[in-house]
């Protein structure tokens, strides 16, 4: 390291300075930034283990509501009324979350009856269930004032239109002919 440059005839001369020790604000200030990395990282750790618990029952969760509602929908729709009253969550979803609620309903509406599963468990942040629905098999539609799905247009509402040509419009350097 140099401390000083000297001019002396024409020459220069530089003057080393030798750092024979460490400084005690040199130590000080680097374990404090060694004691604050590893605490940053101790808790981002320990946070990422949370958040991947969560994902893997988030995951449990839809793979039992997946395989309710299919198991649910090849059924006809008075089976499927008698297998939504006696809901019960497997056991490998019962092994994995905390208290699973399973719930269904069955409900009918313009694409025929209508199956939907909620599973709620008790998670360390409370929110929503998973929800998820499907439709039963061979089931007519029927139409219901509540429902929340909007009617369809059949095919003889629509009309072929044939529009005039326009002229072509060129495009030079960003900028529209009119």
């Amino acid at each position: 390291m140099c401390k000083k440059t000297k001019f002396r005839f024409g020459k220069i001369t530089r003057v080393r300075s030798k750092r024979t020790g460490i400084l005690t604000t040199d130590l000080l200030i680097a374990a404090v930034t060694l004691l604050s990395v590893i605490t940053f990282f101790t808790t981002c750790s320990f946070q990422i283990r949370l958040v991947w618990k969560d994902i893997r029952h988030q995951r449990i969760a839809m793979e039992e509501l997946n395989n309710q509602l299919e198991s649910i929908t090849l059924l006809s729709e008075t089976e499927a009324s008698k297998a939504l009253n006696s809901l019960v969550p497997s056991t490998a979803c019962e092994n994995s979350l905390q208290d699973p609620k399973l719930t269904g309903a069955l409900s009918k509406d313009l694409l025929g009856a209508r199956v939907t599963l909620q599973l709620d468990w008790n998670k360390r942040h409370h929110g929503k269930p998973l929800e998820i629905s499907g439709w039963i098999q061979n089931t007519g539609p029927e139409v219901n004032l509540q429902s929340q799905s909007t009617p369809l247009p059949s095919i003889s509402t629509f009309q072929w239109v044939r529009l005039p040509q326009q002229p072509s419009q060129t495009v030079g350097f960003g900028k529209v002919a009119r």
